[in-house]
């Protein structure tokens, strides 16, 4: 930066890339922050040097533009195919053991994350491993996700032509089986571009675990030299969301130079090929997993919506604030200044025993009379912080006691669908969508969750259930045209996109959208026009 620049200015830009974006740049990286600066003058433009452009980016709202603009001059995207070839011996010995621990079942899936995907060299070294590593590669539902939050590299990901530079550790027998030549470069071939799925993705501020961008239930994770750029809070928080991310026994995959047990306490490891990688343990191996009773065990057991309901006391549905928590059980009604009733807020019955049996806290609660509405924000709670197994249990008790609670049994599907269960999760969102079938939102989840077994077309019926009742479904919308863009419908994802972009417009940038699991509207419409790079591709 030279003379022009105070001495202070690499503390304090450095300062304001770590709290804003994560990245950091101790005294010793300040040489490659003054030259990131120095590169981005110039897209900056009016003859800015770096200190006006340093001021001007701190001092203002950091938008999306921004944010890819800093993480293009401050980050490497360069990489090449087969980097790092012992941690892709060592992803080729877990999907042989998957697909060994598979054999002969119906239902084969592989769900693979590729963080930070750069310009795409990696996702396409997964690919042809598949290609290679799995002879019945069809009767396989694979999900092959590359996200990056630089949209130049997921353009040129997406192109899929490349220079051979990329190639300096490829033998000659996998480029001339996968690529062919274009111009002065490399093309890979159709059948490997369309297996993988590119898409902006923001490791700091986007959510993850998510069936909205489809970061859920991933059984191998690979985010290899991203980790390096971050602070240490911000890689604590990151491997946090990805053991999220996982599947019991689903693998994180890092750089060999980003390995230190500090950032991954959760994980176990294991090595294989000098390589070494982490695994999410199974902490349900053990424990029972809650699953959905068939209405005649149901019947068997005596359940009624007796224990727990929605019972028509004039008390249910009204603010839990106001419910008096103070008084005991035996007292007729929780709620101040009431008359006797003979239910609890929620129509919980406190003159019956409860037919559940041991004496865990969160059954004694039921039974001392706390609502099932306290018990489900419990079980939300647990949710959001990635304790599955503590949101299961609260919910499980919620729906032997209420078959019906249809709020209940939509989180149980989320939960099951997050963990890779899907076929657990299809079973409890179609239970839902029985009890309350005038919920679009509950044929929202219904959607993304067949979307995940490969029924496409029943997935769409699902979308075009929930815009019929709400014509408004701007998330709705948008998963219309991600499913019509799978399958090769590009006009018809382009209109969808429009339509999504269209109802997102009436809303504040920072309205919070229904069903979307916190996703503000202008973070979709962000999400969508990066997509525009795309529009060549859609033609």
């Amino acid at each position: 930066m030279g003379k022009r620049v105070p001495d202070n200015l690499p503390a304090e830009f450095s300062r304001f890339v770590e709290v804003n974006m994560g990245l950091s740049f101790p005294k010793e990286k300040w040489g490659e922050l003054e030259k990131g600066l120095h590169s981005m003058c110039g897209q900056f433009g009016g003859g800015a040097n770096e200190e006006i452009f340093a001021r001007h980016v701190m001092s203002t709202p950091l938008s999306k533009r921004r944010i890819e603009m800093l993480a293009g001059g401050l980050t490497v995207g360069e990489t090449y195919f087969f980097r790092e070839k012992n941690a892709f011996d060592a992803f080729g010995h877990i999907v042989l053991a998957k697909a060994a621990g598979m054999r002969g079942s119906a239902d084969r899936n592989l769900r693979i994350w590729s963080a930070g995907c750069a310009s795409g060299e990696e996702p396409y070294t997964i690919a042809m491993m598949l290609k290679m590593l799995l002879p019945d590669l069809k009767d396989w539902n694979i999900t092959l996700l590359a996200t990056d939050i630089n949209p130049h590299f997921l353009e040129k990901a997406a192109k899929g032509v490349y220079a051979r530079w990329s190639f300096r550790d490829v033998p000659e027998l996998i480029i001339n089986r996968f690529f062919t030549k274009r111009g002065s470069g490399l093309e890979i071939l159709p059948e490997i571009k369309k297996m993988v799925t590119f898409s902006y993705h923001n490791l700091m501020k986007d959510d993850y675990s998510s069936l909205l961008n489809n970061t859920n239930a991933m059984d191998v994770i690979f985010c290899r030299n991203v980790l390096m750029y971050f602070s240490p809070e911000t890689i604590k928080s990151v491997t946090r969301n990805f053991h999220r991310c996982l599947t019991d026994n689903g693998r994180l995959i890092v750089s060999q130079t980003e390995l230190n047990d500090e950032y991954f306490q959760e994980f176990g490891k294991a090595s294989h090929a000098g390589a070494m990688f982490f695994i999410k343990s199974d902490v349900g191996a053990e424990k029972k997993k809650y699953r959905l009773p068939s209405p005649a065990a149901m019947r068997e057991t005596g359940l009624t919506k007796a224990v727990i309901s929605n019972a028509s006391c004039r008390h249910s549905g009204l603010d839990p604030q106001s419910w008096d928590f103070s008084k005991k059980p035996q007292d007729s009604c929780f709620r101040r200044n009431d008359d006797q009733c003979g239910l609890t807020p929620a129509g919980l019955r406190i003159d019956q025993p409860s037919p559940l049996a041991g004496a865990g806290k969160d059954e004694e609660e039921i039974r001392n009379g706390v609502a099932a509405a306290v018990l489900y924000e419990k079980a939300g709670k647990f949710f959001e912080q990635g304790e599955y197994n503590r949101a299961e249990d609260i919910l499980g008790r919620l729906i032997e006691g209420n078959p019906g609670n249809a709020e209940a049994l939509s989180l149980m599907a989320r939960i099951c669908a997050n963990q890779g269960r899907l076929d657990d999760a299809l079973r409890y969102i179609e239970e839902a969508t029985k009890a309350d079938n005038m919920n679009p939102g509950r044929h929202y989840l219904h959607s993304a969750i067949l979307k995940e077994k490969g029924l496409k077309q029943e997935a769409m019926e699902a979308l075009k259930k929930a815009v019929y009742l709400d014509a408004d479904f701007a998330l709705a919308y948008f998963a219309m045209g991600n499913l019509a863009l799978g399958s090769g419908n590009r006009l018809e994802a382009e209109r969808q996109f429009n339509n999504a972009l269209l109802l997102l417009r009436k809303h504040g940038y920072d309205d919070i959208l229904p069903e979307s699991e916190g996703m503000t509207a202008g973070r979709l419409m962000d999400l969508i026009e990066s997509m525009q790079w795309r529009k060549k591709e859609r033609g």
